[in-house]
């Protein structure tokens, strides 16, 4: 794996993929919470955390492709690998574990997606994530990213069993990560939570909170069922979406 680089700036050739990329993908509607800021978040701070869910495997992809604002996001580890890496993740993990497809399939697109996957997850600027003591180096590239004003976008939600509408459970990596950032820098993050929905395909964005704050008054474990919470609760603004499956 090379060294790792923040991603401040856009190149021709990612502006070029993004572009094919809303070719075929229709723009979803938009709903920020924070009175008076750009509806797609080009006013969201430099200096922030974001966290989403993936609502299948749309979430990500359109947080990237239709936000306005630049982010780098935190993604699996081998996916930024080798082909036999990014194959066996995409089959075994994303593909049948995740998403449930059956094997015929998942072996076909894995394989397809594996060849061009590297250079995708280069374009939306992914931060390695790892499940064991490497999490040091997530956290490390992560400072980075802020300390070069670029948010950094986390996806906390426990997917092991597939990813649901409604989430069950959060990691916490990004408190910890925000709890490191207060320590080095002294600055409360602020965090904000999103919600997509596939159908009808939104994003909404809602209001930050913040850490220090929260900690006044609640555990490690009540913080993160607040989060959960609360971005469970921005499925009710999205239009019609109790009747969407």
């Amino acid at each position: 794996m090379k060294e790792f680089q923040v991603k401040t700036k856009e190149s021709f050739f990612d502006n070029f993929l993004r572009r094919i990329a809303r070719t075929f993908k229709r723009k979803p509607k938009f709903t920020n919470l924070n009175d008076g800021e750009d509806l797609r978040g080009r006013d969201l701070p430099k200096r922030c955390l974001l966290i989403g869910n993936h609502n299948g495997a749309g979430g990500a992809f359109s947080y990237r492709t239709f936000m306005k604002k630049r982010f780098m996001t935190w993604g699996a580890y081998q996916m930024l690998g080798n082909f036999k890496s990014r194959r066996q993740y995409l089959y075994h993990v994303l593909y049948r574990q995740k998403l449930g497809w059956n094997k015929v399939r998942a072996a076909i697109v894995s394989f397809l997606f594996g060849i061009m996957s590297k250079r995708f997850y280069k374009v939306a600027g992914i931060i390695p994530t790892y499940p064991d003591s490497r999490v040091r180096q997530t956290f490390k590239y992560s400072m980075q990213c802020l300390e070069s004003d670029i948010p950094v976008f986390i996806f906390p939600e426990n997917s092991n069993e597939g990813y649901k509408p409604q989430i069950e459970e959060f990691w916490s990596g990004f408190i910890h990560f925000s709890e490191l950032y207060y320590r080095r820098h002294n600055e409360d993050l602020p965090i904000y939570t999103c919600y997509y929905q596939k159908k009808p395909k939104t994003i909404v964005i809602g209001k930050p909170m913040f850490l220090q704050e929260l900690k006044k008054e609640h555990s490690e474990e009540e913080i993160m069922n607040i989060f959960k919470d609360y971005m469970n609760s921005l499925r009710d603004h999205v239009p019609n979406a109790k009747k969407a499956k």
